[in-house]
C-alpha cells in the first residue's frame, strides 16, 4: 500500500487563518466607522453648546442694556451658567464689543458670533478665557457692561 499525504488538515488551518484575518479587517473597519460617527456627534454637540452659550449671554447683555436705558446710573448683574464648563481642551475665549459677542478658540479655527443691539449708551468691553469656567457674570456698572468670572461686589 502506498502512503497518501493528507492535505485536508493544512487546508483547514489556512481557512482558519484567512477567516481570522477577514474578521479582523471587518472589526477594524467597523471601529474606524464608529469612531468617525462619535467624533462628528461630539463636534455637533460642541457647536450647539457654544451657540446656546452665546444666545444666553447675548440675552443677558440685552437685559443689562435695558437697565441702562431705564436708569443711566443703574448697576445690574446676572449670572449665566455655561455649557462645556468641564471641557478645558477647547481653549475658548469670549470677546464682547459694541456690536457682538464672539466665542473663538485659540487657533481661531472655530468662531461663533452673536450680534447685540447695544441700544443703550453703555460701553461693552470684555475678554475672558473660558477654560474650566462654569459660571460667568454679565454686569453693568458705571456705564460699562462687562463679563467676568467673579460676582460683582455691588
Amino acid at each position: 500500500m502506498r502512503n497518501r499525504i493528507d492535505d485536508s488538515a493544512a487546508s483547514t488551518e489556512i481557512g482558519y487563518v484567512l477567516t481570522f484575518f477577514l474578521g479582523l479587517m471587518f472589526l477594524t473597519t467597523f471601529s474606524i466607522w464608529t469612531f468617525d460617527i462619535q467624533q462628528a456627534t461630539e463636534e455637533r454637540w460642541t457647536n450647539e453648546a457654544i451657540q446656546e452659550n452665546l444666545r444666553e449671554i447675548a440675552e443677558s447683555v440685552e437685559r443689562a442694556d435695558a437697565a441702562m436705558r431705564l436708569d443711566s446710573n443703574a448697576s445690574y448683574a446676572e449670572p449665566v451658567e455655561l455649557r462645556l464648563s468641564a471641557d478645558t481642551g477647547l481653549g475658548l475665549v469670549l470677546l464682547l464689543d459694541e456690536e457682538k459677542i464672539t466665542i473663538t478658540d485659540a487657533s481661531e479655527s472655530r468662531e461663533f458670533s452673536q450680534e447685540i443691539s447695544a441700544a443703550s449708551s453703555a460701553t461693552h468691553s470684555s475678554e475672558l478665557d473660558l477654560a474650566g469656567v462654569q459660571l460667568i457674570w454679565v454686569s453693568l456698572h458705571n456705564g460699562t457692561i462687562s463679563i467676568t468670572t467673579q460676582q460683582p461686589g455691588f
